[in-house]
């Protein structure tokens, strides 16, 4: 026989844990640079072509949630840990859609890209390679609050963070993860899921 104050507390526990369970975490809005008129004329006159050679307009994502980073093909340090841990986010998730941008244009050919796509993310559709210009670079990449530079001269880039950068179907960004930690990788995969059902 159970006492008035057992059963009090097993209904309290119950609702304590219902109250947990259906409590939606809360994204904030880092950054609206995509929605701001005068970025928007500056983002439709940039060029990016993906790994098929094909233009590749980053406004036509409006309506999907999606992930952007920045790597280089040569790079063997980060990138190939960056690219194993967002192909586990983005492999066979159709919600979600990655795109990388190359910050070596120089040396990160269409048919390089082509290459590199096929080696790391044959199987993965919804993941783009990007390739454009310096200029385009360097602007595209402070809308997406990330940072890339170069090695001292003006002809090169070579460093760029391990971030990925989380957006809504608004083109608001909603979140940016280390690519690098499992943890981050663990919170970005439950934001993906909080996002993708608005």
């Amino acid at each position: 026989m159970f006492s008035k104050n057992t059963l009090f507390f097993s209904f309290l526990t119950v609702f304590i844990l219902l109250s947990c369970v259906s409590s939606e975490v809360k994204l904030p809005i880092i950054n609206k640079a995509f929605l701001e008129d005068k970025n928007i004329s500056e983002i439709e006159s940039m060029s990016f072509r993906n790994q098929f050679n094909k233009e590749f307009s980053v406004t036509s994502l409006k309506g999907k949630v999606h992930l952007v980073n920045f790597f280089f093909v040569s790079c063997t340090t980060i990138c190939p840990i960056m690219a194993h841990n967002l192909k586990d986010v983005v492999l066979g998730n159709n919600n979600i859609d990655l795109l990388s941008f190359t910050i070596d244009p120089e040396n990160d050919s269409i048919s390089v890209l082509k290459k590199y796509h096929k080696n790391v993310a044959e199987n993965v559709p919804n993941w783009t390679f990007l390739r454009g210009n310096k200029k385009d670079l360097r602007n595209i990449a402070k809308l997406y609050l990330s940072y890339i530079t170069n090695n001292g001269s003006d002809d090169s880039y070579f460093y760029h963070s391990s971030s990925v950068v989380l957006l809504d179907k608004k083109m608001r960004i909603r979140g940016v993860y280390d690519s690098l930690d499992k943890e981050e990788i663990a919170l970005l995969e439950r934001d993906i899921k909080i996002l993708s059902k608005k």
